[in-house]
């Protein structure tokens, strides 16, 4: 019985060990990770309410240009709903700083790394 305590004992401590040294190494990756350019879009799914609201709220803090007037994104190029409110969120969410909760929008905003912008439509 003293023999299971001392090897359970062994391993929580060799564990321990394992995560600190994995968590001191961390860092650099995570702030690497960071720095990494990121995108917030609409989720497909979302319904034309949500993402009229998400744009609403998106541009009275942050600058909607690119979807509205003659802006690459608006209407007159072709800006569907989910694109413009896509626009608009991304604008918000970087003009916060890229925090996973500046793309949250009620769970309507998803995280993206691969750059959305296409043809005139460019993303911040």
């Amino acid at each position: 019985m003293a023999s299971t305590a001392i090897r359970f004992i062994t391993f929580v401590s060799a564990l321990m060990l394992l995560l600190h040294c994995t968590y001191a190494a961390a860092p650099p990756i995570f702030q690497q990770r960071q720095s990494a350019k990121t995108w917030c879009v609409a989720n497909p799914s979302a319904n034309e309410a949500a993402l009229r609201a998400n744009m609403d709220f998106a541009c009275s803090e942050s600058d909607c240009s690119a979807i509205q007037g003659t802006g690459g994104c608006s209407v007159r190029y072709g800006g569907i709903l989910l694109s413009r409110a896509s626009v608009a969120m991304n604008a918000y969410y970087q003009a916060k700083g890229r925090n996973t909760w500046n793309c949250f929008f009620n769970g309507t905003g998803l995280i993206s790394i691969t750059d959305p912008s296409l043809g005139t439509c460019k993303y911040a």
